[in-house]
């Protein structure tokens, strides 16, 4: 009897899970954007260092006041002041050629900013 209560409860969970699986699996095949608790993440090919000069580089050109600076081997940080607000840029590499972005607009985030923002970057990355 218990195998048969355990058995259910297995198909009971494989069943519920397999939702999210597969989205996992098709998003991580699909895209190289997405939103998540608050910040818009995407990815690039280039370097740490190349990532966190594009986004200094952007920072400026969007006339965004650059006030905390991190820069790492493997990790960097640019916060600013822009129109929408604060504004964190936290870059993270993954493998010689992979590095992670994150953009969070605000405390709580703002997916609509974050948008506008990636879509002035994206280009350079």
């Amino acid at each position: 009897m218990k195998k048969w209560i355990v058995a259910v409860m297995a198909v009971g969970v494989i069943i519920t899970q397999a939702g999210c699986l597969m989205m996992a699996a098709v998003g991580a095949g699909a895209g190289t954007v997405a939103y998540t608790r608050g910040d818009l993440e995407t990815s690039s090919t280039k370097t740490v260092a190349e990532v966190y000069k594009v986004i200094e580089a952007s920072c400026k050109d969007m006339d965004f006041e650059i006030y905390k600076q991190e820069q790492k081997e493997f990790s960097g940080l640019i916060v600013a002041n822009s129109d929408f607000g604060k504004v964190a840029f936290t870059i993270k590499g993954k493998s010689p050629t992979k590095t992670e972005l994150s953009i969070r607009v605000g405390t709580f985030g703002d997916k609509d900013a974050s948008d506008l923002i990636l879509n002035k970057i994206k280009p350079q990355l």
